[in-house]
């Protein structure tokens, strides 16, 4: 049966993960006024390191109350297995969003189009897994928007940027982790549509 509420320790477990990016961020982000003025790019070298790390250690952590809640479930539902994935598939990208994010500070319209998307991949984080609506297509038109967005912006100058942004480690990261999510969204979407099939071919059977 679906679950549509979380446990108290899934929850725990996920927000410390989440509380760890944001400290990650935070500390990124004081940097940037540190040094007085935001790195071009998506980060410079010395930092994306650490940025990945506090990133992947933010998710790690958030698995555990998952894992800890429903290992014997996940091991059996596939379909559960994936929406999970696909949720801390968010949470990573939406994190390394928020690194991009300090990294366009100078930059109104590439500020406000990071903090946008790392605000809502953060919040599907945690909607992903429990709704009882499907919003599968919204998400992965979601993610193939960034997808798309990358592209245009690293082979073209779009407006209102009007340069062609340079391909970094964080950007092809991300890219990374937004392609996986397609894949897990798509075998998911195709797994539950398999497996509702026969019920809706029983209910069409007539009643003798």
């Amino acid at each position: 049966m679906w679950r549509t509420r979380i446990s108290m320790t899934e929850l725990a477990f996920l927000v410390c993960g989440l509380l760890i990016i944001f400290v990650g961020w935070t500390a990124d982000f004081l940097g940037v006024f540190e040094f007085a003025s935001a790195p071009g790019g998506h980060g410079s070298g010395t930092t994306f390191p650490l940025r990945l790390f506090m990133t992947m250690f933010g998710v790690s952590f958030a698995t555990i109350g998952v894992g800890f809640e429903n290992f014997p479930q996940i091991l059996q539902e596939g379909d559960r297995a994936k929406r999970y994935i696909v949720a801390f598939l968010f949470l990573a990208d939406g994190s390394l969003h928020l690194y991009a994010f300090n990294d366009h500070l100078g930059d109104l319209f590439p500020a406000t189009f990071f903090a946008v998307f790392s605000v809502l991949q953060l919040a599907a984080a945690f909607i992903i897994p429990y709704t009882r609506f499907r919003l599968d297509l919204a998400w992965l038109g979601i993610t193939a928007f960034l997808i798309l967005a990358y592209i245009v912006t690293r082979t073209m100058a779009v407006w209102p940027i009007g340069v062609v942004e340079e391909v970094e480690p964080l950007g092809v990261v991300s890219k990374l982790v937004e392609v996986l999510t397609i894949l897990v969204l798509v075998s998911l979407m195709r797994s539950e549509r398999t497996a509702s099939r026969p019920a809706v071919e029983a209910s069409a059977v007539p009643n003798r």
